[in-house]
């Protein structure tokens, strides 16, 4: 189910006696790895939320991203069966393509903090190859969040499909 922000504190209502599991990611070009990822979150818990990427956030992997629009992104993490809620993090900063580690976590922390105090999820799930900044940890820490590490699938991400696409494009 797509939700916006105000629905967050009835989740936790709704399920309280149930473990809400929070995943949050890009999801653009929608590929085996994210399905193995959400599949493997779900199983730690009874309820699955996830947090996708907007727009903005994403272009810090680049200013051609992201590829699809975040609410198709959104509508694809929602359709599938491990999904229970999707919502798309909000836009509460500017995009310029300079901004230092320290204000990239300071987004990051003004982009989730409300959705993890609001939601209050039980396990966070973390990629083995994301850093998580410390201002977010101490949100984590406070709601009583664990996180948990899943390693991505390996030899695939969207960096790579994008990649193949354009050599093969290329060589057209």
């Amino acid at each position: 189910m797509l939700i916006d922000y105000e629905e967050l504190p009835n989740i936790r209502k709704n399920h309280e006696k149930s473990k809400i599991v929070m995943l949050k990611g890009t999801f653009d070009l929608f590929h085996i790895g994210h399905l193995n990822i959400l599949k493997r979150a779900k199983a730690l818990g009874d309820i699955l939320v996830v947090i996708v990427k907007c727009n903005e956030a994403v272009k810090l992997k680049g200013e051609d991203r992201p590829i699809i629009d975040e609410k198709e992104r959104a509508m694809i993490v929602d359709a599938m069966q491990y999904t229970d809620y999707t919502i798309v993090a909000n836009r509460t900063f500017e995009w310029n393509g300079k901004q230092t580690l320290a204000e990239q976590d300071k987004l990051q922390y003004e982009r989730y903090a409300k959705i993890v105090q609001e939601l209050k999820p039980d396990i966070a799930i973390n990629p083995t190859n994301h850093r998580i900044p410390d201002v977010l940890l101490e949100v984590y820490q406070h709601t009583g969040t664990r996180i948990i590490e899943i390693a991505p699938t390996e030899g695939i991400s969207t960096t790579k499909l994008i990649r193949k696409i354009r050599r093969e494009e290329e060589s057209l």
